[in-house]
């Protein structure tokens, strides 16, 4: 039976994830969540063959746990668990900052530790347009890109913004960003028809639990104001189309012989990607900076 892990599944992209996979007739989705109480009531109403297992991705352990719980083939990977903090710098369970160490590292510990039982099967990792200097539409809502120095540096909070906001934002940004590397990366090293990689750049959401930590104003807005004109925006989506998307990067046999790329919420490969960002160089750097970090390698062929 086709299985796929999505993370942090409970709603928004995830949530519409879960349920395009659990659709399609005899697809098995595994709902990695923090809330497992919630978990499984998103499994109830999913129906057929839907499970929870618990998952905190603030906590390396905790994904190392998960890793070694898991003794079956695998088909997918969604690597979707994701926040972005705007009120001050929150530390995750091993002191890391808490949005790379979510966004990124737990993503990458996740991906390589379960590639013993994704053998022809593939992982989504999610990107952004944020990650982007020259996206104009990112712009406009305060993203100025992502800024890469190292990965230590990252995880230590090291930022040259100078408000908490900036921060946050900057931060969101380059996990994006190291989010679309990592693939690329995983994907120069390891061959398609053992584990293909992907990123979905699902476009702007507005409605999602993405500005779940943002100060009680700005979540207002998001939920209310944005979702009404976000349609009349560039870049828009909806969880509903972006998660066909992923569910078409999970299943399409076609799909599988590019992998690497970045895929847009229209099933094409993305136009908002920096030109940077597909640099060998940056993706070699990033992810053995972030194996280094994590204390681990990726398994023998």
């Amino acid at each position: 039976m086709p299985t796929t892990i999505v993370t942090g599944s409970t709603q928004g992209l995830g949530l519409a994830i879960a349920q395009a996979l659990a659709a399609q007739p005899g697809h098995r989705v595994v709902l990695a969540v923090r809330d497992a109480a919630r978990g499984e009531s998103v499994a109830r109403s999913l129906g057929g063959d839907a499970e929870v297992r618990r998952l905190d991705c603030a906590s390396l352990a905790d994904v190392r746990r998960f890793v070694a719980e898991w003794n079956e083939p695998l088909t997918g990977l969604v690597n979707n668990a994701g926040l972005q903090q705007v009120a001050g710098t929150q530390r995750s369970a091993d002191g890391w900052e808490e949005t790379l160490a979510v966004n990124h590292l737990a993503a990458t510990e996740l991906a390589v530790g379960l590639l013993p039982h994704l053998g022809g099967g593939r992982v989504l990792f999610i990107g952004s347009g944020t990650h982007n200097p020259e996206n104009r539409t990112a712009t406009v809502f305060g993203f100025r890109g992502a800024r890469f120095t190292s990965i230590d540096a990252l995880a230590r909070g090291e930022c040259d913004a100078t408000s908490e906001r900036q921060r946050g934002f900057d931060r969101y940004a380059t996990s994006k960003l190291l989010n679309m590397v990592t693939a690329m990366e995983l994907a120069r090293r390891i061959p398609a028809k053992r584990t293909a990689f992907f990123t979905l750049d699902p476009g702007l959401m507005a409605g999602t639990g993405l500005a779940r930590t943002a100060p009680a104003p700005v979540r207002v807005l998001w939920s209310t104001l944005l979702r009404w004109i976000s349609p009349l925006l560039p870049d828009t989506s909806t969880p509903e189309r972006s998660a066909t998307a992923a569910s078409w990067l999970l299943t399409d046999p076609g799909v599988v012989a590019r992998s690497g790329e970045v895929f847009d919420f229209a099933c094409r490969p993305s136009s908002r990607v920096w030109p940077a960002a597909r640099d060998p160089e940056l993706g070699r750097r990033a992810l053995d900076e972030t194996l280094a970090l994590l204390g681990t390698a990726l398994p023998a062929s």
